[in-house]
């Protein structure tokens, strides 16, 4: 649910100059960068997906949910290492009915495919039929289909009903990385957010179904309207007002997700609520390009800043499997904000070791006087390494390292910097400079307790 929007806005620091518009893109090559972007916004759909499961399981099903997760990591197997979107759905597939003795065929159908709906919001209407919407089927990972099945698709409201929208017979050479459409109408009532899932049968199983993830696509009133209300608005010298226009035109254009934190609603309440200086506070939003792949994938630095004036500033830098705003989906990490006074940044970082440095040098400029403390997260502790090694150290009041690898990292190469490491054997950790704290080397599960470590430690 999106946070209330504070009075405040966060502005840019004195001298700051927005970056340069980029050039244009070959349209086959930009539609190609969107469904990358879309892709890493799945995979943080479904890691939170695999949370929600996880907390509400006992306290036994966690403990083989833990060990099954470290299991999967083959041995020697990097930092970028993380489990795939399979053996989420496995251990899910455990967490959810007390057993997954075999990988059923249909188990594995249900995790491959991904749903993505155009428009991404619809017109809330309490007559009528609803907005026609087009549902794009496809598939997210690898999976071999040997049989046609039955797809249902499901509308589940915010109160945990579920109506029936459409049920097709497809056959199973349809499921490809283009994939199929399917068509629905968007379900009668007043604004409010909604999810869509489906669910797969066999013609000769009918009772036998397992569930796809659910996508949020919200009702909305007069959408278009107000789409377009707000983009008239004069904050074209803002680069983060711009993306997130770019990101709800996507969603309603093509379905394709670009935001891990705010559904299609959220960015609209977003954009209408935009201070004329600097970003809102007490919304996730983007804030400016980070920086830009050779295929046109962009990587934006997200903000979340608290209601009250900020104390101090951390950016959280996650690996680019992820949404950058990944983190900024987690309910703990907008209290921790709150709570301790935190102007959050959420970003991946670049593979140069030089681009790493001057990356946090512009979240420097941001921050001002105030403390910096930046927070690694599995494979971006390698980037972050490698930004110290690069000549100038980044001018950081402490830095948090959190993976299955980091106990071995040296603390020497983050100079007088102070360190909190979290993962396997970390809690042995002697240097002066340095507190260890056990984890299990899973981020995903690591996340639901660091807010609190953080917080205890600086």
């Amino acid at each position: 649910m999106l946070h209330a929007l504070a009075l405040l806005a966060f502005t840019p620091p004195r001298g700051f100059q927005a970056r340069e518009p980029i050039e244009e893109i070959a349209p086959a090559v930009l539609e190609a960068a969107e469904w990358k972007e879309h892709d890493a916004c799945v995979r943080s759909e479904r890691q939170q997906r695999f949370l929600a499961h996880y907390l509400r399981a006992s306290s036994e099903a966690r403990a083989r949910a833990v060990a099954a997760l470290i299991d999967a990591r083959p041995v020697g197997a990097s930092p970028s290492w993380a489990p795939g979107l399979e053996t989420l759905r496995l251990v899910e597939t455990e967490l959810s009915s007390g057993s997954a003795a075999e990988r059923v065929d249909l188990d594995q159908l249900a995790s491959a495919l991904d749903l993505s709906v155009a428009p991404g919001a619809f017109h809330a209407r309490s007559e009528g039929l609803g907005d026609p919407l087009v549902v794009h089927v496809r598939r997210a990972h690898a999976v071999e289909v040997r049989e046609d099945f039955w797809l249902e698709l499901r509308w589940l409201a915010s109160d945990g009903s579920a109506l029936p929208a459409r049920r097709e017979a497809v056959g199973a050479r349809a499921v490809t990385e283009q994939g199929f459409e399917m068509y629905v109408r968007g379900p009668l009532g007043p604004p409010a957010p909604w999810r869509l899932f489906g669910v797969v049968t066999r013609p000769d199983r009918p009772t036998e179904g397992f569930a796809l993830a659910e996508v949020r696509v919200d009702a909305v009133g007069e959408l278009g309207t107000r789409l377009e209300a707000a983009a008239a608005k004069p904050r074209s010298t803002q680069p983060g007002f711009g993306r997130a226009l770019t990101l709800a035109r996507r969603l309603v254009t093509s379905g394709r997700r670009g935001s891990a934190s705010l559904s299609g609603g959220e960015l609209l309440l977003a954009l209408e609520h935009w201070p004329e200086k600097g970003a809102p506070t007490g919304v996730p939003v983007p804030l400016e390009l980070g920086w830009r792949e050779a295929n046109g994938v962009e990587h934006w630095i997200w903000t979340y800043g608290p209601s009250r004036e900020p104390r101090r500033a951390l950016a959280i830098l996650s690996p680019e499997s992820e949404a950058e705003d990944h983190v900024l989906a987690l309910g703990l990490w907008l209290d921790f904000a709150e709570r301790t006074g935190t102007q959050l940044f959420a970003l991946h970082l670049p593979s140069q070791p030089q681009d790493v440095a001057a990356l946090l040098a512009r979240l420097r400029q941001w921050v001002e006087q105030r403390p910096l403390y930046a927070l690694a997260r599995g494979s971006a502790t390698v980037l972050l390494e490698r930004g110290f090694l690069a000549g100038e150290a980044p001018a950081l009041e402490g830095v948090v390292l959190c993976g299955p690898l980091v106990a071995r990292s040296d603390p020497e190469r983050y100079g007088n910097v102070r360190q909190l490491v979290v993962g396997p054997q970390a809690a042995g950790a002697t240097h002066p400079r340095r507190l260890g704290l056990e984890g299990s080397g899973v981020v995903i599960l690591d996340d639901l307790s660091l807010p609190a470590q953080v917080e205890a430690w600086h």
